[in-house]
């Protein structure tokens, strides 16, 4: 019993022993662990803190145009990053000062750096010497990498159709924003270490760091042209000094947008610079809300944007209209009184409403740009037709186009709510309003056969199509055979009619301008005008076609005169860069010489353009027929074809006023009968009876109102001629009365 007990016990000591030590090796081992990972903790913890990341774009997709050229590319830049919560004390003057020699920041630059709680991209672009100078500051704040960054190479040229990235690739605006997914690809990583060089973990071993490049895609965009146009625009900007133009060249059977500018421009590559001296200084004076809406004014792309009244280009519609519908034809007749009366304190006014054009063919009419006309036409067509093809035509609806921002314009909601005035004026292209996209498109399918077809700036991702051009064509709005004809009456408001500013004797040309007159307080005034032109060309087999629309060019402001001028610049500019076959045409024959116009009154500008057969517009909204010519679009002394207009810019009050004309070297009898009909008041003063003119008051070619005072200056009376002449100083002489005496008859 007592080794059993003895054997018992031992066994029992035995296994305590071995829990014991079993225990304590446990003990030590959870001890080892918990202070393995209690230490791992913290060292993680403290990597972390030294790791910095950053997100970085991938390789971005280039950017072609239709021949393949790069319009946007990427280039690699050297870029600096400041860690604010690495920045020790005693090293902010030395980044002050380096940031101040080294990149030339300014104080409130450097503050906002430096104030920041987050890591800050502070600068770009940095050169390699700068990039040296920066490692020798051995600050562990900053840390130096390479990024891809977008570049492109025209610069302002094609801004507001590329529009550009932020500082984190990514696209806002125009193309890069509309097909952002393709181009931007997967974003890769930048980690940097806590090391005072600010070295980065090499992406080789990490694959997950690296990025995937973007797709490149390739434009209907024609990078050539579009250089040509905007090249143009500056010409044209320096000229009529206009608050906006905006241009878009299309293939009109396609509808591909082959160039679109608008201008002023920015430049893509720095997109909140001003683009010009006016704007610096605006920008200058706004608060930072203030400033951000202003660039988002300036990055608006005007052309898919901004809406007008197209005017006149507008009748092209109209014409088609009538003709598709069998209610009028190319030889269906109206008469022009000057003014239709469509309504009780409701009148229309043609522009040649002081030499009305009387009995006309629908042809005439169109040539004529006859407004009264086309309200008689569009009363032919009714409310519910002109309406629906309004819609049919596209307004008031988004085209489609592949570019962020496009308006819908605006339109009656339907043909009941319309009244009698807007559906005449409709017919002209008042009442309504549009983009520069919608109303290219419109007229494109006047010349196209009628086909309304989505405008594309895209023509390939990678190497493929992104759609067929059957799926773009929307519907046929006219007949190919009304669209036949109505090439025809296009034509021959260039060759006849008042779009005669785009002739041209190498290619055929079909046109139409238009001149809308601005509304502004209330009050429509022909000093603010949008001038625009729609041209197709050639017109055998149209390949381009132009839309130009300028808003408040100063001086010259008509459609004809001044968007037809830049619209011929551009057509002749295409036409010789691509070779277009040569039409066999006369050359105009330059047998008119144009007369100087100005300063005289309307109805004399009239009488005198008729006896030489030139034809004229004038631009003005007065009806008095005394008001005075102030500038003509053709020099005098030039000899032009006589089909070609020449535009009047006349006095816009309605108030006529007199230019004084040059009378220096006339005698008193020569003087009075020039003045005939001026209504001034005449002072004579010096030796008007045997004397000349030396001088006037106020000189030549100043303006004076009706019944305003012109003082005619004579040489002195001779002394010993005192007592044998009256003296007339301050004679009073009224030239709209018959005087008594018959040396001084000036109204016979």
């Amino acid at each position: 019993m007592k080794n059993r007990k003895f054997n018992f016990d031992k066994k029992f000591k035995n296994r305590t022993i071995a829990i014991f030590l079993l225990s304590i090796i446990m003990v030590f081992i959870f001890a080892g662990r918990m202070l393995y990972l209690y230490n791992s903790r913290y060292k993680t913890g403290a990597a972390r803190q030294r790791m910095k990341v950053v997100k970085i774009p991938a390789e971005r997709g280039k950017i072609l145009d239709s021949s393949g050229n790069i319009i946007a590319k990427n280039v690699k830049v050297n870029c600096l990053y400041f860690f604010p919560k690495d920045l020790k004390e005693g090293s902010r003057n030395k980044l002050i000062q380096g940031f101040s020699t080294i990149l030339g920041m300014d104080n409130g630059e450097i503050d906002e750096v430096l104030n920041s709680e987050d890591i800050v991209r502070v600068k770009e672009n940095l050169t390699s010497e700068q990039v040296e100078k920066i490692k020798n500051l051995e600050e562990n704040s900053l840390s130096l990498t390479v990024e891809n960054r977008r570049y492109y190479p025209e610069g302002s040229a094609l801004s507001y159709v590329l529009g550009f990235t932020n500082s984190d690739g990514e696209g806002l605006y125009g193309v890069e924003s509309y097909y952002d997914n393709y181009l931007k690809g997967k974003y890769g990583l930048n980690i940097f270490s806590g090391s005072r060089n600010g070295s980065i973990i090499s992406f080789d071993e990490n694959k997950e760091l690296k990025s995937d490049g973007g797709e490149d895609i390739t434009l209907n965009i024609d990078q050539s042209i579009s250089a040509m146009v905007s090249n143009i625009l500056k010409e044209a900007n320096e000229k009529y000094k206009p608050k906006s133009m905006s241009v878009i060249v299309t293939d009109p059977m396609t509808n591909r947008v082959i160039a679109m500018e608008n201008y002023p421009r920015f430049n893509s590559n720095n997109p909140r610079k001003a683009r010009n001296k006016e704007e610096e200084k605006e920008l200058g004076s706004l608060t930072e809300k203030e400033r951000l809406n202003k660039y988002y004014d300036i990055w608006r792309n005007k052309s898919i944007s901004d809406i007008y009244e197209p005017g006149s280009v507008y009748k092209l519609m109209t014409s088609a209209i009538g003709l598709e519908e069998g209610v009028f034809d190319e030889s269906s007749t109206y008469v022009c009184k000057g003014y239709y009366n469509i309504a009780r304190g409701v009148t229309i006014k043609c522009v040649s409403w002081y030499d009305p054009h009387g009995k006309q063919t629908m042809e005439e009419a169109l040539a004529n740009s006859c407004n009264p006309s086309f309200a008689q036409m569009a009363e032919q067509i009714g409310y519910a037709k002109m309406h629906q093809y309004l819609k049919a035509f596209g307004f008031g609806e988004l085209t489609g186009i592949d570019l962020v921002g496009e308006q819908k314009g605006l339109i009656p909601d339907s043909a009941s709510s319309m009244n009698i005035a807007q559906l005449c004026t409709m017919s002209y292209g008042h009442g309504i309003s549009a983009t520069p996209i919608q109303v290219i498109t419109a007229a494109n399918a006047i010349v196209n056969g009628g086909y309304i077809i989505t405008p594309r700036i895209l023509d390939k991702i990678g190497d493929k199509k992104i759609e067929d051009e059957e799926e773009l064509v929307k519907r046929q709005v006219i007949s190919k055979t009304t669209s036949d004809r109505m090439r025809q009456l296009m034509v021959n408001n260039v060759e006849n009619g008042g779009a005669n500013a785009v002739k041209s004797s190498q290619y055929t040309v079909g046109g139409k301008s238009g001149t809308t007159i601005k509304l502004e307080d209330g009050v429509y005034t022909s000093e603010k005008t949008i001038a625009s032109f729609y041209a197709a060309f050639p017109m055998e087999n149209p390949k381009y076609s132009v839309l130009v629309v300028v808003d408040e060019p100063t001086g010259m402001n008509s459609g004809n005169a001044v968007a037809g001028e830049i619209t011929k610049k551009i057509n002749d500019e295409i036409a010789k860069l691509k070779n277009l076959n040569r039409v066999n045409k006369e050359s105009d024959i330059t047998d008119v010489e144009v007369p100087d116009f100005t300063g005289e009154t309307l109805r004399n500008a009239v009488n005198k353009a008729n006896s030489r057969g030139i034809k004229i517009e004038i631009v003005n909204t007065s009806d008095n027929d005394g008001i005075i010519i102030k500038s003509q679009s053709v020099d005098p002394g030039t000899k032009i074809n006589h089909t070609k207009v020449v535009t009047l810019v006349a006095d816009d009050s309605g108030e006529s006023t007199v230019k004084v004309p040059d009378l220096i070297g006339k005698y008193k009898n020569e003087a009075l009968s020039i003045l005939k009909d001026t209504n001034l008041k005449i002072i004579h003063t010096g030796d008007s009876q045997k004397s000349r003119i030396i001088k006037t008051n106020p000189p030549a070619g100043e303006f004076l109102r009706q019944k305003d005072t012109l003082e005619l200056i004579y040489e002195p009376i001779k002394t010993d001629d005192k007592n044998n002449h009256n003296h007339e100083e301050d004679e009073d002489v009224d030239v709209d009365e018959n005087q008594n005496d018959g040396e001084e008859n000036q109204n016979n």
